[in-house]
């Protein structure tokens, strides 16, 4: 009876095996998804312009520059004459008690003379940018044959063992390099 049940069990489970959509069902199989099932979304809409003023009747049109106009706008970086016109009451009274109608109009070869001016070329500056040496003294190697006899002369004699020099061991400078 046993060999019957166990017989039935393994042909069961050869024949769930076989069966593909069994593994889906019993929630073990993928489910990826759908790559084409995506659904694009409509641009963000804009908002209107609210900036936008209407028209003054007889006013020009913003869109007809004159060439003098241009090319001021392209030089100057569109600091043009009537740039005084569109400035509202706060801005010019901020540019007066700042003193803008005193400044001076050839400010920018100034400044760049000056800056020429301070540049100063130093070799020890760009050797510290660089990190190309280093400038500390070497540490010291302490001779330790030297150290012991000096701490056993200074403790017979009765001497605090921190008095006098410290012996070091000299480097020694080998090579082209001096290293």
């Amino acid at each position: 009876m046993t060999r019957f049940v166990h017989m039935t069990v393994l042909g069961l489970t050869a024949l769930l095996a076989g069966c593909g959509g069994v593994a889906d069902t019993l929630g073990f199989g993928r489910n990826p998804p759908d790559e084409f099932a995506v659904v694009d979304r409509p641009p963000l809409a804009l908002p209107p312009d609210f900036d936008l003023r209407p028209p003054m009747p007889g006013a020009p049109r913003p869109q007809e520059v004159s060439t003098t106009r241009r090319a001021e706008a392209t030089l100057f970086g569109g600091a043009t004459q009537d740039a005084d016109a569109t400035r509202s009451d706060a801005e010019k009274a901020l540019l007066e008690s700042a003193g803008a109608a005193h400044a001076s109009s050839d400010i920018r070869a100034t400044v760049d003379r000056e800056a020429a001016q301070k540049i100063v070329s130093s070799r020890r500056f760009v050797d510290d940018l660089l990190w190309w040496r280093d400038n500390r003294p070497p540490a010291a190697t302490v001779d330790a044959s030297a150290e012991s006899e000096r701490l056993k002369a200074a403790r017979d004699k009765g001497e605090p063992l921190n008095k006098g020099p410290t012996p070091v061991i000299e480097r020694q400078k080998t090579g082209w390099l001096g290293l």
